[in-house]
């Protein structure tokens, strides 16, 4: 069953969440620190790049089927125009921004 992103428990991932549904850029970016770190599978990957590449460019969006670790979690599909994998999304949040997303596929 997949949930809305309204309905998560953290709002920084939601915000990551809803703005990947929305195709919003701007709020994306909005919702990690400027110092922010991203991995895809263990790989360090430039944010900005990373997100424009699968994300934005590529029609990319999480179908979000659990949280876990009090919202820092998720597992669900993602699905774009290269992909259709399961997935975990990893986030540490501090002061209500992501400094860290460890992507990875299932």
């Amino acid at each position: 069953m997949k949930t809305r992103a309204e309905e998560l428990t953290n709002p920084a991932v939601q915000a990551v969440v809803a703005a990947m549904r929305d195709g919003n850029r701007e709020a994306f970016f909005a919702a990690f620190a400027p110092s922010a770190e991203l991995t895809d599978d263990g790989h360090p990957q430039p944010l900005e790049q990373w997100a424009d590449r699968e994300i934005f460019q590529a029609h990319g969006h999480l179908d979000v089927e659990r949280e876990d670790n009090n919202g820092l979690e998720l597992v669900g599909p993602f699905h774009s125009d290269q992909w259709d994998m399961k997935t975990m999304w990893r986030f540490r949040v501090i002061n209500g921004r992501v400094q860290r997303l460890d992507v990875s596929a299932l």
